[in-house]
């Protein structure tokens, strides 16, 4: 049964977009690809349009952008019973969430993290990159709860309708997972942690990785998420 939506949201990625989405339609139980493409300057856009699939839907933003934003717009035209999200330079990995899906959707799970933090996950990424997340992990299960080991990943597989319990926040970048994951836990769902390898080809292609200044403020925001999270707990 095709009850899956990809969501992927793109920007400048001619050289992985086309591998990514060769993968991805070898599954009959994906219903739709959906990119919320941020108005790609390279050759991004022609490539997703020469793939003629009825799976496909390509939306371009020219006058929006950011991360979180782009996932929720997907997720406000997804029209399946399951979302998956993940980075589009995580194509060698397809195989791998693919197999977690046919698994998943027999199950009561409400929610997959692919985890570098689990036995067999792994951060391949370079030293600092590695040492910043980790130690950033670490936090969030001292103040937060240790019933996650990951929440950075902001590689997910989930049922739909746990959104209407669970927030999904406009955070502006990838620090929306810390407060995803936070609800989700205050809401007793049921969350499981698979292992997952994080390639170092994705540091490369990462959009922060050669601007300093972005990742200093990527880490205020996430630091930002872990407060308010640690507030809501308090309250809740």
């Amino acid at each position: 049964m095709n009850d899956l939506s990809v969501i992927l949201c793109s920007y400048n990625e001619e050289k992985n977009i086309g591998k990514t989405l060769k993968k991805l339609l070898k599954y009959n139980t994906i219903k739709e690809i959906i990119i919320i493409d941020d108005n790609s300057t390279d050759k991004t856009i022609p490539i997703i349009k020469s793939i003629r699939n009825k799976k496909i839907r390509l939306y371009v933003r020219k006058k929006v952008r950011g991360f979180a934003s782009a996932f929720l717009h997907g997720i406000s035209l997804s029209r399946a019973k399951y979302i998956l999200r993940f980075d589009v330079d995580m194509y060698q990995s397809v195989d791998l969430f693919m197999n977690r899906f046919q698994k998943f959707n027999k199950t009561k799970m409400d929610l997959i993290i692919f985890s570098r933090y689990v036995k067999n996950g792994r951060d391949l990424r370079g030293n600092f990159r590695k040492l910043s997340s980790l130690i950033l992990n670490k936090i969030c299960q001292i103040l937060i709860s240790n019933k996650i080991k990951d929440y950075t990943s902001c590689i997910i597989l989930f049922k739909k309708n746990i959104l209407k319990d669970v927030s999904i926040n406009n955070t502006g970048y990838a620090n929306f997972i810390i407060e995803f994951v936070s609800e989700a836990i205050l809401k007793k769902k049921s969350i499981i942690e698979l292992p997952f390898n994080q390639l170092k080809n994705t540091e490369k292609n990462s959009k922060s990785a050669k601007n300093m200044f972005i990742y200093i403020k990527n880490g205020f925001f996430y630091s930002l998420s872990i407060l308010k999270s640690c507030l809501i707990k308090l309250k809740y």
